[in-house]
């Protein structure tokens, strides 16, 4: 298998080496070619290289009369498209060492492109290593580097996963089969089974798995391949992939997620179940066409992970009392808010998991179920079959339910039922894309429900932010700059005897200076005076405004603290919440925090900086004059002045 037939045909046929070829076509003289020999005896070297460096030939030459006298095909590489499972087959180490290019393969042979075809020891060494039968075409020197190249990306594939298994020599990832997998499947998994590009995907998601990473993203470019992993909230480059690998590896993860590899115009979503360090992980692949090629997207689902407590979400000691007394309730609506991947389905889970009793009966409807929780009924929507949110809960209210967990209200009909459910006496949790916690009234509003019902059955609102913490291994004092102290509206002043952190950067963190997150977290508990408010008309401002006066904290109030104490730092709250939007101002009188619109402070009744006197509007302390009425701002306090 080591030789092919054309390589025994051209053994065959003709023994002479490659410079008694050229002597006799006349491409070289007797001297000229003695004088090559010799020189190839003292340094080793190619003896085709050596005619070339002293200017007798060119490469193009040699490859032509190569072609011409011993029968072989020449190929000219600029013109020709490699097969990827052809390049898959002859490292990149190796196609350098014999200067050959593998072209395509068919009926168990690799044709491969070579400057030399009677190199027959060249030829043995790529069948072996290959075990095909090697078919040899012949090209210059100069095409062949270049076409290594330009398709290896200066880096094999195999050189790639040993390099990155050095880190994760014990893992193994075990593919959980699916016992509806069809015939068709396996056929089509056949086309997906080359070793390579098999290990290189265990080992993309056996690294994402051990790193904490939440998604895997998978995104084909016009030159290459790049892998990103989610951690902590933020994408991270892993790998850059040559693009030959692009169509094997994308076809290898469909196959696993039974779809259709030969579909590439239209977006498709399935998911596998693999088993890590003894841990069943689920994994929801997303394809999407893009103007390069898929793009595959792997969310990753542990379902082995521990339900966390309430207590240990990030909340504070006043957050606490508050997301306890809502808990605690029978019946009501209590929605968790914020965009997507800041925690709300953990927080829910964590509530649920504290409610739960053996006199409870708990039923929810997600999509999909991330946490498998014991002693609770849960059911997933599947929409490919009708089942929607909406028609599980219409189910669900007739199981007799004490408390209805739903993983989104993603529509005004689902809304609605929520209501319902709430109204007859339920505990209904839910999670809504809202920015804060008083603009989700608003939000309830819009979509249809009415006003009575949002202050009769609305208990509760927790808006959350997840925040990176700073990592305990590498964290270190620092300062922070007067520009991240503007920006979140804090005094200099107020923060003289505060210590600042931020993490230098270590092995334990991979260098980012985070380890981990924490939850912000701005709860809204529903009084007498906000339902009084709602069913008023009363704006979000003037909501928002009531409940900081009763002792809400913000989002941006939380995150402050969270800074002072050491857990996360400026510029990654600054990151995380939009100071300009979210973020408190500090009483310069109390140093308590207020909303930047306030115009005094409600706890003692000082006038609050940076507010034009004129027309309200808050000021940028480097302004000289209010952009919104003209009005010249004096020097004192900030505060503006009518001249």
């Amino acid at each position: 298998m080591a030789d092919s037939k054309s390589a025994n045909k051209g053994r065959a046929h003709n023994k002479k080496r490659l410079g008694d070829l050229l002597f006799e076509v006349g491409l070289i003289t007797k001297e000229g070619l003695d004088k090559a020999l010799g020189e190839q005896k003292k340094t080793g070297k190619r003896l085709g290289e050596i005619l070339t460096s002293q200017g007798l030939v060119s490469e193009l030459m040699i490859a032509q009369t190569l072609a011409s006298q011993l029968g072989y095909k020449y190929v000219d590489l600029n013109e020709v498209e490699l097969e990827p499972e052809a390049l898959l087959m002859i490292p990149e180490s190796l196609a350098k060492k014999h200067l050959a290019i593998p072209i395509s393969i068919k009926n168990k042979c690799l044709t491969v492109s070579m400057v030399d075809p009677l190199d027959y020891d060249s030829i043995r060494d790529l069948g072996f290593h290959s075990g095909l039968e090697i078919h040899p075409m012949i090209a210059s020197k100069k095409e062949i580097l270049n076409t290594i190249e330009r398709n290896y990306l200066d880096t094999s594939l195999e050189n790639i996963v040993q390099e990155s298994q050095e880190n994760f020599n014990d893992s193994i990832l075990q593919i959980i089969p699916d016992i509806t997998t069809t015939d068709e499947i396996k056929t089509l998994e056949e086309r997906a089974r080359l070793a390579p590009i098999i290990k290189l995907a265990n080992l993309i998601m056996t690294k994402a798995i051990k790193s904490r990473a939440s998604d895997i993203h998978i995104e084909p470019y016009l030159k290459g391949l790049k892998i990103r992993c989610r951690i902590d909230g933020l994408l991270n480059e892993q790998m850059t992939l040559p693009k030959w690998v692009q169509n094997p590896l994308i076809s290898r993860i469909k196959v696993l997620a039974n779809l259709d590899i030969s579909e590439r115009r239209m977006p498709q979503d399935g998911a596998v179940r693999v088993r890590s360090d003894h841990r069943e992980i689920d994994l929801r692949i997303s394809c999407l066409p893009t103007q390069y090629g898929e793009k595959i997207v792997i969310r990753i689902l542990d379902q082995s992970r521990q339900i966390i407590s309430p207590e240990t979400l990030g909340l504070s000691k006043k957050d606490m009392v508050s997301l306890s007394s809502l808990i605690k309730r029978r019946k009501g609506l209590i929605l968790v808010t914020g965009p997507t991947g800041s925690g709300k389905t953990t927080s829910l889970y964590s509530m649920i998991n504290r409610i739960k009793s053996e006199t409870t009966n708990i039923l929810t409807v997600e999509d999909p179920i991330e946490y498998s929780i014991e002693g609770i009924n849960q059911t997933q929507v599947n929409p490919d079959i009708g089942l929607t949110f909406a028609k599980c809960l219409r189910s669900i209210l007739r199981q007799d339910p004490n408390v209805i967990l739903i993983g989104e209200i993603r529509d005004a009909e689902t809304a609605e039922i929520a209501f319902r459910a709430a109204i007859t006496g339920h505990l209904v949790l839910s999670t809504l894309h809202t920015g804060d916690a008083p603009s989700t009234i608003t939000r309830l509003i819009d979509i249809g429900i009415p006003r009575f019902l949002v202050a009769s059955l609305l208990v509760g609102v927790i808006a959350q932010r997840l925040v990176r913490c700073v990592c305990p291994k590498c964290k270190e004092p620092t300062t922070p700059s007067i520009e991240s102290l503007i920006s979140l509206n804090i005094p200099q002043d107020a923060l003289k005897n505060i210590t600042f952190y931020y993490g230098k950067g270590c092995n334990y963190c991979n260098y980012t200076g985070y380890q981990g997150r924490s939850g912000l977290f701005e709860i809204l508990i529903l009084t007498a005076r906000i339902r009084e408010m709602i069913s008023s008309n009363a704006s979000e401002q003037d909501i928002r405004a009531a409940a900081l006066a009763e002792k809400m904290s913000s989002l941006g109030e939380d995150g402050l603290n969270k800074v002072i104490d050491g857990i996360t730092t400026i510029e990654e709250l600054v990151r995380v919440i939009e100071a300009e939007e979210e973020l408190q101002s500090m009483c310069n009188k109390c140093s308590r925090y207020i909303h930047i619109d306030f115009l005094v402070c409600p706890y003692c009744g000082t006038s609050a900086a940076h507010h034009c006197s004129s027309c309200g509007k808050p000021l940028q302390p480097e302004w000289i004059i209010c952009p919104y009425c003209k009005t010249k701002v004096t020097e004192e306090k900030g505060i503006s002045t009518i001249y």
